[in-house]
């Protein structure tokens, strides 16, 4: 009896022991799935984001105008009107900063990233956009505040659509 008992004992502890490795098998799967989950989270909110900013911006004729003037020439814009545009590019940057760190710690998709470098070096050579980076750049976190000073320094600036702009 005593003979049939610690055989019982040794087979229960081999099934508890095959139930904890498939339980990990589990979790692993899931945690898989879920960072999966979690990256395409990132992204449709990033998208969102970026999308709502530039709706807002397209489709507010004075909103538009303003940025525009600003990133041509912001010494032309009175100080209220700057300081608007500034807000705005605020706005867009906390964006373009929030997912920097998300592709930085692996729950956005670097892809996300290299679309979102090539927005900002559109604007990067801009006027207006050198007097927002003076103006704000300490309000950003240093590793994204290096990575847009890496952009400016080394950065090939796209063709811009605001390179064109009349002066009047």
């Amino acid at each position: 009896m005593k003979y049939k008992l610690k055989n019982i004992a040794l087979f229960a502890e081999i099934l508890g022991g095959i139930a904890i490795l498939i339980s990990l098998i589990f979790v692993g799967i899931q945690f898989k799935e879920n960072a999966k989950a979690t990256k395409s989270a990132n992204a449709s909110a990033t998208v969102a984001a970026l999308a709502n900013w530039y709706v807002e911006m397209g489709n507010n004729s004075e909103s538009s105008e303003l940025f525009y003037n600003f990133m041509a020439d912001p010494d032309a814009l009175t100080s209220q009107e700057r300081f608007q545009a500034v807000m705005n590019s605020h706005g867009l940057f906390i964006i373009f900063q929030n997912s920097f760190y998300l592709v930085k710690e692996g729950t956005l998709d670097s892809e996300m990233q290299n679309s979102l470098t090539s927005a900002m070096l559109g604007a990067v050579g801009q006027p207006g956009f050198k007097f927002f980076w003076e103006q704000r750049k300490s309000f950003y976190f240093k590793d994204f505040r290096l990575y847009i000073e890496d952009l400016i320094k080394n950065g090939e600036p796209m063709k811009s659509i605001y390179k064109d702009i009349p002066k009047e």
